[in-house]
């Protein structure tokens, strides 16, 4: 059976992650997070009152900076509205301390691979791991990194490993899995996941995509 390759596994999944480049400062750790703090609320407040709860949250840590959960949560947000550089900045230093908490480094994995740093999100993602052996999200995003990297077989392993410790709606995770095995050759298994993760979320539009275009190149 003829493979399907890893660009071509790429482009199917395009959408469900961007990246850009990361970037470096000269400032201080304190002045990058006083700077973050401060673009993000320019930004926010240009946005208008759809980032309402992203200043709430920007408030919210201004008064307890040093509060792990707070720190997560604004920098979950801010990652979810794409403010990548700021994200990072905020989560950074928690991320670096010994007693990390739990989650903390599963979203640095995320920032990383949204930042399109798949070595640092590998990283971050093996660290969360070891801190939780059943993080279903860190496996996952140790999976991303590692097809990013073309290291497909150990990110089938991570992709396997997250769907066993899944929970909720696991499509996301068959998905990529079932990418991950197109690309190695498995052309047959791929569907076939592809089909169970169509059956649990039918509305899925990306799923009908990716099932109709590998159905097709298996046919050629």
């Amino acid at each position: 059976m003829k493979k399907i390759t890893h660009y071509l596994v790429i482009a199917l999944a395009a959408g469900q992650l961007s990246a850009c480049q990361t970037t470096s400062s000269d400032k201080s750790n304190s002045e990058g997070i006083n700077s973050a703090i401060e673009k993000a609320a320019m930004t926010a407040t240009i946005k208008g009152s759809n980032n309402a709860s992203l200043i709430a949250l920007e408030k919210k840590y201004k008064r307890n900076s040093s509060n792990p959960k707070i720190a997560l949560e604004y920098a979950r947000n801010l990652r979810q509205a794409n403010y990548l550089d700021m994200a990072s900045t905020i989560l950074t230093p928690f991320a670096k301390s010994d007693k990390a908490k739990a989650g903390v480094k599963t979203e640095m994995s995320m920032i990383a691979l949204s930042l399109g740093n798949y070595d640092l999100a590998e990283n971050y993602a093996k660290e969360a791991i070891l801190q939780n052996p059943t993080d279903h999200e860190a496996y996952q995003n140790l999976g991303i990194a590692l097809d990013a990297k073309e290291m497909h077989p150990e990110a089938e392993r991570a992709f396997r490993k997250g769907l066993d410790n899944w929970k909720g709606d696991p499509t996301t995770i068959m998905n990529n899995l079932a990418l991950n095995l197109a690309t190695q050759g498995f052309v047959d298994e791929a569907i076939e996941i592809l089909e169970k993760a169509q059956s649990l979320s039918p509305d899925r539009i990306e799923l009908e995509r990716n099932l109709r275009i590998i159905r097709t190149l298996n046919e050629r």
